[in-house]
């Protein structure tokens, strides 16, 4: 008997509780949502696996917009305690380096280096304040259904071991691309390309890499350092799957010996924690909505992290997602149109920029053309930062002046 039955069979037995939504997760996405639905008068039951603060194996690298959607959902200002305002990432490939920089309407725009660890907490802790309930080393181990609808979720609380069920008009998954949420309601799908391993470590913070990011190209992968607070410096990368042979810390060391600009960069540095990671990175499901239930953030699906996305990604289908809970008719249908129109044009931007990594001269190339022509490395980086529809990028005349022989 599968989980879901089993626990729609033997919810009589179990203490039963009722929210209008249920949330498992607690990052960004989660707690954004949580956040935006108790604001607006909606029971919101929101469980994360682990305890805050809990490390996140993340490039920590945010693109400029959150600033906007941190403030709708009224996050006190004092969350850049947890960041770092960062001028952009250069860009190194082929031997050519460019600016990736941000403009609006606004003027110059900046990123932020965040440390995961305080930021995750403190959207949490603004959910609770907003009035949703969470619930920390609880998991979501089975789904309750009638036919294909979902009616709410089976919790688990590690603590007690004991288990509970959740009687909910949503329930969402926002927990990660590992998402239990999305497995239980069968729509995860295999991660044919790229795919990558991602490694992640703190180091000491490098002197003259503290108000930008460096974003390093290799043969067949890449490596970004990211200053974060407290004067560390976030090592993350992404490498192949394919060497299986080799220790984690082997192949960590390897990649960054092999570029040659990165190891003089750490050459003087410590590392300060663990190297974490997760294999393969991304994220694919056949679709993020279905009766009474929704995926938001990474658990709907995501490329991956060169971009740098996807903090602003997990907040803004945060909002997406409580707009059309909010609005209530056909949620699952409204929820799908707001992701396309709002993320179709970025991610068509971010599969172009896979393809230009998978053929290094062509990746090359477009660094050397956008190294001499700033206004086209600012659109790009603007489209990639969010700051500009991502149309602007992918242009005729926009991919002829950065593509072009």
């Amino acid at each position: 008997m599968d989980a879901a039955r089993r626990d729609h069979r033997n919810a009589v037995r179990l203490t039963v509780t009722s929210v209008d939504v249920l949330i498992a997760g607690a990052g960004p996405a989660g707690s954004a949502l949580a956040a935006a639905l108790a604001r607006a008068g909606a029971s919101v039951l929101l469980v994360e696996a682990a305890a805050h603060p809990r490390p996140k194996a993340c490039a920590e690298y945010a693109s400029p917009r959150i600033v906007e959607e941190l403030a709708r959902l009224g996050l006190p200002a004092s969350w850049t305690d947890t960041a770092v305002p960062l001028r952009g990432m250069d860009l190194h490939a082929g031997g050519r380096w460019a600016p990736i920089r941000y403009e609006d309407a606004r003027g110059t725009r900046e990123a932020w280096g965040v440390d995961r660890r305080r930021f995750d907490a403190a959207l949490a802790d603004h959910a609770t304040r907003a009035g949703a309930e969470l619930r920390e080393r609880t998991r979501v181990v089975g789904l309750v259904t009638d036919g294909p609808r979902v009616l709410g979720a089976t919790l688990h609380d590690q603590a007690t071991g004991r288990d509970e069920v959740v009687s909910a008009g949503w329930t969402v998954g926002a927990d990660g691309t590992r998402s239990s949420v999305s497995r239980l309601v069968s729509v995860d799908r295999p991660v044919r390309f790229p795919r990558r391993l991602g490694l992640v470590a703190h180091y000491a913070g490098v002197p003259d890499l503290t108000d930008h990011g460096e974003m390093h190209v290799g043969r067949g992968y890449y490596v970004g350092l990211a200053p974060t607070p407290g004067g560390e410096l976030n090592v993350g990368m992404a490498l192949p799957m394919e060497d299986h042979g080799r220790s984690t810390r082997s192949r960590f060391d390897a990649a960054i010996a092999g570029i040659h600009a990165v190891a003089d960069r750490l050459a003087d540095s410590t590392r300060l924690t663990p190297i974490r990671g997760a294999a393969p990175i991304g994220h694919r499901v056949a679709t993020p909505a279905g009766p009474g239930w929704l995926l938001v953030g990474d658990a709907a699906g995501f490329v991956d992290p060169f971009t740098g996305e996807g903090i602003h990604r997990a907040l803004r289908s945060a909002r997406a997602a409580a707009d059309a809970i909010l609005a209530g008719g056909d949620v699952a249908a409204a929820y799908r149109s707001e992701r396309r129109r709002s993320f179709a044009a970025k991610s068509a931007l971010s599969w172009l920029l896979q393809g230009c990594l998978a053929a290094p001269p062509v990746l090359g190339h477009a660094v050397g053309r956008l190294s001499s022509r700033p206004r086209a490395a600012l659109r790009l980086g603007s489209a990639l930062g969010d700051c500009r529809p991502a149309t602007d990028a992918l242009s005729p005349a926009a991919l002829l002046e950065v593509l072009a022989p």
